[in-house]
């Protein structure tokens, strides 16, 4: 696929911003209350989500009552609203979820998952019949969006975090940069391709100059995750997972002072309904076993390619689940009981 010019707007820093606040010891109510008073918080509609209430009859063979409630799922938007064409010169236009990740903190099996949905995964948008499913914020924000992916893959989602692109650039540079292993052609893309960053952070261009496991900077990180001319979206979403753990790995080594200055700056970009009072029980608890949840990271695509296949339906490229319920138990699955 021909690589845009323009950015698109993604991200993957959900879990940082909670885990940064958490993972690693910091949890005081006077620092996070200073933190978070940079956030732009957004309330949904509950009663719009299309919450499943009868999720916990699909799990109770393996999780009680206790263990179900415990476990956290926030969705990740990121959103591309700086791409042309498409509406996109419309003020109005509020942009599509080019990234689509739910994160997961499970306290029974101390891990994390990010699971990410394909952006062309054809599903059902209440109002506007089937699209794909990164069309859903453009039509309603982040309230339909959730709807779609509660109503599309039986799930009970209230909670989500929005970030623009730029953010990624920013976060890693503040972090001294990740260690990331990329192939000699990624190692090509990246150099090929990175001059759009750079001109987004006004910093001066780097070329990288071996691959294997290689320090990125930031706008080399985010050039490398927008690459779908090596591979496919599906590997591209693989490779933005990976940065997100190299950024929650690098974070993990970092000190107060240095995850308070980064945050000043990247929590201003970041749009939620979460109220992090809501997570101490399970924060407080995931600080005490760190270690093993950063080991613990599983990384997921559903629908995967076993059931689904890209279609071109009246012109327009769809990727197509041939199996909803498959679709739906997939998720389940890593959600509640791996």
């Amino acid at each position: 696929m021909k690589y845009k010019k323009k950015s698109k707007i993604w991200m993957l820093v959900i879990i940082d911003i909670i885990l940064i606040l958490t993972f690693f010891g910091i949890w005081s109510g006077a620092f996070i209350s200073s933190k978070l008073s940079n956030l732009n918080f957004k309330s949904l509609d509950k009663d719009n989500l299309a919450v499943n209430e009868e999720l916990y009859t699909k799990v109770s063979d393996s999780l009680t009552k206790g263990e179900f409630n415990s476990i956290k799922n926030i969705v990740l938007f990121g959103i591309d609203t700086q791409g042309g064409g498409d509406g996109q010169n419309d003020p109005n236009f509020l942009g599509r979820s080019d990234t689509i990740i739910v994160a997961s903190i499970n306290p029974k099996f101390k891990s994390l998952k990010l699971i990410s949905i394909p952006r062309d995964t054809y599903v059902e948008i209440e109002g506007y019949g089937k699209n794909k499913v990164n069309h859903a914020y453009a039509f309603g924000e982040e309230e339909l969006a959730i709807k779609t992916i509660n109503l599309n893959f039986g799930l009970n989602i209230t909670n989500y975090v929005t970030v623009d692109f730029a953010g990624l650039a920013h976060v890693v540079n503040d972090i001294g940069g990740i260690e990331i292993k990329i192939s000699s052609s990624e190692k090509d893309f990246i150099n090929n391709h990175s001059k759009t960053a750079y001109e987004l952070t006004g910093n001066t261009q780097k070329k990288l100059t071996s691959y294997g496991t290689v320090t990125l900077d930031g706008e080399q990180a985010l050039t490398h995750s927008r690459n779908r001319t090596i591979g496919d979206d599906f590997t591209r979403a693989e490779r933005q997972r990976e940065v997100l753990e190299a950024i929650m790995n690098k974070m993990a080594k970092m000190d107060i002072g240095q995850i308070s200055s980064m945050l000043d700056v990247f929590l201003k970009e970041v749009t939620t309904n979460i109220n992090i009072t809501d997570y101490v029980g399970t924060l407080t608890e995931i600080i005490l076993n760190k270690n093993v949840y950063l080991n613990n990271i599983v990384s997921e695509q559903v629908p995967c390619k076993e059931y689904a296949d890209g279609k071109y339906i009246n012109g327009i490229y769809y990727f197509v689940p041939s199996d909803v319920e498959k679709m739906k138990e997939d998720m389940i699955e890593y959600l509640y009981k791996k």
